[in-house]
């Protein structure tokens, strides 16, 4: 499942393997493609894929103005 990197902190996930529930924020960090800038987000008890996000690419427009897209 695609989320968006400025907004799925505060979105609630639960983990189809395991059940664990929580937010975006507590996610765990899992393979990066530099090449697509793409990221994938783990569960953090049990690190099944739960979603990942892209990054807006040159000549997309962002969301806000204010976004912060710090990882």
């Amino acid at each position: 499942m695609q989320v968006h990197f400025s907004t799925f902190k505060k979105e609630t996930f639960t983990c189809p393997e395991c059940g664990w529930k929580g937010k975006g924020s507590e996610l765990s960090n899992g393979e990066f493609s530099e090449l697509h800038f793409i990221q994938d987000l783990e569960c953090p008890n049990c690190h099944e894929h739960i979603c990942f996000w892209q990054a807006p690419l040159k000549g997309e427009v962002p969301l806000s103005m204010n976004e912060d897209i710090t990882l």
